[in-house]
């Protein structure tokens, strides 16, 4: 009986134990303004009902750098430790990399601290749309881990939604009359 009644304490402590320490580890990362974009000669923000789109020139082949604040809403630090692949993935934009501001790939952010992060995008695959279609990019999957050894991918919502269109048959060079679909 005694034994049982250890084990049924034991048991106790690590649940309340664990409850917390799950919380912790499991509340989120954000993302938030402000927010800046280079790589391209236009951009425009405006809101559609409750989205905020951030409406960006494609240029082919280039590279687009989207900057905002990563937010760790946690009671611990984490560790980012890079990009992870989207489940659907924006036809013009393929992510290639996400940097802190001293250009590092992995970096840690503290407990209810921010960091300045940029996300760079090669703009890309014109050819396969009409010239009036478009593609989103609304977020970001990262790798993290929480005291090095809990890792586990988030996904974040990126401050605005990302919206370029594809290019016109002038400035989308790989087109041709067969790549791109009526439209």
């Amino acid at each position: 009986m005694r034994k049982l009644l250890v084990v049924a304490l034991v048991a106790v402590v690590v649940t309340l134990g664990a409850v917390p320490a799950y919380a912790a580890l499991s509340e989120s990362l954000s993302s938030e303004a402000p927010t800046s974009v280079d790589g391209t000669s236009a951009t425009a923000v405006f809101d559609v009902g409750d989205r905020h789109i951030r409406e960006v020139r494609y240029v082919d082949r280039s590279t687009l750098i989207y900057t905002f604040t990563l937010v760790n809403d946690g009671r611990l630090p984490l560790r980012v430790e890079g990009l992870e692949p989207l489940p659907r993935k924006p036809t013009l934009l393929t992510y290639k990399k996400l940097e802190d501001d001293h250009g590092a790939a992995e970096f840690t952010i503290g407990a209810g601290d921010r960091e300045l992060v940029h996300l760079s995008m090669l703009m890309s695959a014109c050819e396969r749309l009409s010239a009036r279609a478009g593609s989103f990019a609304t977020e970001v999957r990262l790798r993290i881990s929480r005291l090095s050894v809990i890792d586990k991918v988030v996904t974040v919502q990126l401050p605005e939604e990302l919206h370029t269109g594809s290019a016109r048959e002038a400035y989308c060079p790989r087109s041709t009359s067969k790549s791109r679909p009526p439209g």
